[in-house]
């Protein structure tokens, strides 16, 4: 006959067997890539350098105008990323670099004699951003409004102040994150500001994909902007989707674990990722307005943001080594980590899932948060939020 103790013994073995593999074995080997087997840079078809200069640091997103063949990205300053990112619980905003995050601009086809293809970047002029206000960009989108204008969506964290202006303790109140309405003339350095969309349901803000009828969807990647339940957002899950058109907000999706960069498919499907699993949520927006999901795509690893070139294929920058992207976070300047961009495929009813490029070492593409490929020419341009360069990688 078993023993009682015999019996709690192999009960418990089965529990933390079952443990190990619902939520251990996940944590450990798909969230911080422990064991992760990564290749070298080498072993891919490109070669890559790093364009260096101060308004091509921190460039959390990238997005590509095919018919003017320019790059906008979103960029910073390494240095003041670490003081304030709301979405990395940084929220030091004196620490803020004096004049704020910038849209860098370069020239695609035209790299110049320095290789920093006639860098420029976009001046905001109209409303607050014509005095003092400064922009704390994250991720954004653009509606391409006609052959001679843009439309540029832009995550603005702006920092917690009173009524006279003065810096609130944002580790308490968190950050006062809005989207802000750009419009851009083609060939022209500088964004007018329309407007700013300011709403409650707009709350960690990280990405935002344009919907196409004058509103988008913004993707919120916690549960609360502070608090206890955002950190246990890791255990627990947390975040969600708004749709906002008019300044008017409500929540599209919820039940999501983490949600990071959003886009919209030429399928007009959307794609909305995961930084602490390997899930991709493929989702259709609901005459109704809100999201169904309708396929899942696992990718082995988490990823960040997600772009869409022009034959339809999406390419995601992935987190293989979260420890180590911890690492390279609190000294940018100094700690490389590994980095992965993968290749989305749709085919027929699936999608195809491929390995692109991956730099285990992080010794040329180190942090990527964006990956935008330029399908005429097969090149890559790659950024991350805390990176002090992008990386251009050319395929041999």
């Amino acid at each position: 006959m078993i023993s009682t103790t015999t019996k709690i013994v192999a009960v418990g073995i089965f529990l933390l067997a079952a443990l190990y593999q619902g939520y251990v074995k996940d944590t450990l080997l798909v969230r911080l890539g422990i064991g992760r087997h990564l290749q070298p840079i080498e072993d891919f078809p490109y070669n890559c350098r790093q364009l260096r200069h101060h308004r091509l640091e921190a460039c959390e997103d990238l997005w590509l105008d095919e018919q003017e063949r320019t790059l906008y990205a979103a960029c910073g300053s390494s240095a003041s990323r670490m003081n304030w990112l709301p979405a990395t619980s940084c929220l030091n905003a004196s620490g803020r670099a004096l004049d704020g995050d910038y849209v860098s601009v370069l020239h695609i086809d035209e790299p110049g004699d320095d290789g920093l293809f006639g860098l420029s970047q976009l001046k905001p002029i109209g409303g607050d951003f014509a005095k003092k206000e400064i922009l704390g960009l994250h991720g954004f989108d653009v509606d391409v409004m006609s052959d001679s204008k843009l439309k540029l969506w832009l995550i603005n964290h702006r920092a917690p102040v009173d009524v006279d202006g003065k810096l609130l303790d944002a580790t308490k109140l968190g950050a006062n994150s809005t989207v802000e309405e750009f419009e851009v003339i083609r060939g022209s350095n500088e964004m007018r500001h329309i407007k700013t969309i300011a709403n409650e349901m707009i709350a960690t803000p990280n990405k935002l994909a344009a919907t196409g009828d004058g509103g988008f969807l913004v993707v919120n990647d916690h549960s609360s902007k502070v608090g206890w339940r955002r950190e246990l957002d890791p255990l627990l899950g947390g975040g969600n989707i708004a749709y906002c058109r008019f300044s008017k907000c409500h929540i599209a999706a919820t039940g999501l674990n983490t949600p990071n960069g959003i886009v919209k498919g030429k399928n007009g499907l959307y794609y909305i990722p995961s930084t602490l699993t390997d899930q991709i949520w493929v989702m259709k927006l609901r005459e109704d307005l809100m999201l169904e999901v309708v396929d899942m795509i696992y990718l082995g690893m988490p990823v960040d943001n997600l772009s869409v070139d022009k034959n339809g294929d999406i390419y995601a920058a992935a987190l293989p080594k979260i420890l180590d992207i911890l690492k390279s976070f609190k000294k940018p300047y100094e700690i490389s980590c590994p980095s992965t961009i993968w290749r989305i495929r749709k085919s027929g009813s699936s999608h195809q899932v491929q390995k692109v490029l991956e730099d285990k070492e992080g010794k040329l593409v180190s942090g990527a948060t964006t990956a935008c490929h330029d399908a005429s020419t097969g090149r890559f341009f790659i950024g991350g939020v805390i990176t002090p360069y992008i990386t251009v990688c050319d395929p041999r």
